[in-house]
């Protein structure tokens, strides 16, 4: 039983406060914290209403000693964060500041190229605070990455005795016009191919197709023999187990698989994507190069040391890949997805000598879901994930000094609570993705 801090007020936080409402061996108290008091009050009469006290606040994480000092008076035993992502780490700030377990749905500030030296996400640079202070942070606890890893993490001590080859892919649902959601597309495109068309990068003399007009500007990573492997947009194309026509992209998640299930050699991502032309490279700038002798692949001697020309030129240009990724990057928030959404998830291994491939499948209806929430499928099965870890760290199933993602406690304890909470997980042999 723990005082609770929730920071944010939306459909998930009222989702959260009912279940707390309802086992009251969680929480000893329940304070809301949004950005408008008044957003919270609304929830503070409905706890109330099921004689439960909750107190409210307006807080401002841009103001760190005023939102210290409301955290300070609250003194949370544990704070969940529901706010936005660019405000993760001044929550974590506060949490680790005041000796409060954390926990949050995502992560963020995922390298797009992982490195073995690169953090999972920015949240892990918090690992030193919350350990000095001994207490929990459990950050990804949403679907994504949480509730697909742990679902391949218990296939493995229940149906693998090792896992190869992890394929997600993901469907939020059917858009009700895709030719607005094509022609929204284009217009980003060709507004990225206004801003960016001058520029030449490292990865575009490195890029196989350079000097035809082929951009890079949108790799997709996967992992491919333990590591990290960068192709062009479009690179892979497959079917859902439905028909559903969906392309390889980056994720997240299969930053995860590398980082924190290294036994899982080949990963990747899938999802419905609208074909686009990226932004074009300044092949004029590039035959230049090519006409001095510059990327040439051929060492030559410099001094003592023997050098590719390419190589020289690609260290001088900026890096596209400098960038990372945030799950704060829009989520189509001006599509209303329809019909069922579905997370597929295709698992190859082998039981002792025999190998084959399992398909754990979780569907979610996206119009009864929207009547009775207001939200789409994908954000009712992140809430019902960030739940059941709400549930774990008040029960002190999730518990140990530092930062940490779902993965770091055993799988079959987050994998019963999700259960709990609801979501079905479908499973039948398959082919592979």
């Amino acid at each position: 039983m723990k005082r609770i801090l929730i920071l944010g007020c939306n459909e998930i936080t009222k989702r959260l406060v009912l279940a707390l409402c309802a086992d009251r061996s969680l929480a000893s108290g329940i304070a809301l914290a949004s950005q408008k008091k008044e957003d919270c009050d609304d929830l503070k009469n409905l706890a109330f209403r099921r004689g439960f006290q909750v107190t409210t606040s307006a807080i401002n994480l841009d103001n760190p000693q005023g939102a210290m000092m409301m955290a300070k008076i609250i003194a949370p035993e544990l704070i969940v964060n529901l706010m936005p992502p660019e405000f993760t780490q001044a929550a974590m700030d506060i949490a680790a500041q005041v000796g409060s377990d954390y926990i949050d749905g995502r992560l963020c500030g995922v390298p797009i190229m992982p490195l073995p030296t690169s953090l999972l996400s920015d949240q892990f640079k918090k690992f030193g605070s919350f350990q000095h202070a001994k207490k929990t942070a459990v950050c990804g606890a949403g679907f994504n990455p949480g509730v697909i890893t742990t679902i391949v993490r218990n296939a493995a001590s229940t149906d693998f005795s090792e896992i190869h080859e992890v394929n997600i892919c993901v469907i939020p649902g059917d858009a009700p016009s895709k030719a607005e959601a094509n022609k929204e597309a284009e217009k980003k495109a060709d507004e990225t191919q206004e801003k960016g068309e001058d520029i030449l990068y490292s990865e575009d003399i490195k890029n196989p197709n350079a000097g035809k007009g082929v951009s890079s500007a949108h790799p997709v990573i996967h992992i491919k023999e333990g590591k990290a492997v960068q192709e062009p947009e479009f690179y892979k194309e497959a079917k859902s187990s439905e028909g559903r026509q969906v392309f390889m992209t980056s994720n997240p998640v299969v930053t995860d698989f590398l980082k924190e299930m290294p036994e899982v050699s080949e990963a990747s991502f899938f999802e419905p994507v609208v074909r686009r032309e990226g932004r074009k490279v300044p092949t004029a700038k590039i035959e230049m190069l090519r006409s001095l002798g510059l990327l040439s692949d051929k060492p030559i001697r410099v001094g003592s040391a023997l050098v590719k020309p390419i190589d020289v030129v690609a260290e001088v240009l900026p890096k596209q890949l400098n960038a990372v990724i945030t799950q704060e990057e829009p989520k189509e928030e001006d599509i209303v997805y329809k019909g069922e959404a579905v997370y597929e998830i295709y698992v190859t291994g082998k039981k002792n000598t025999k190998e084959f491939t399992k398909l754990y499948k979780i569907t979610a209806d996206n119009d009864q879901i929207r009547e009775k929430h207001g939200i789409s499928a994908i954000e009712y099965l992140d809430g019902s994930a960030i739940i059941a870890g709400v549930k774990l760290i008040c029960l002190d199933k999730w518990s140990k000094p530092g930062v940490f993602t779902p993965a770091a406690f055993p799988a079959s304890v987050y994998y019963e609570a999700l259960k709990a909470e609801g979501l079905l997980i479908e499973e039948s042999d398959s082919q592979p993705l």
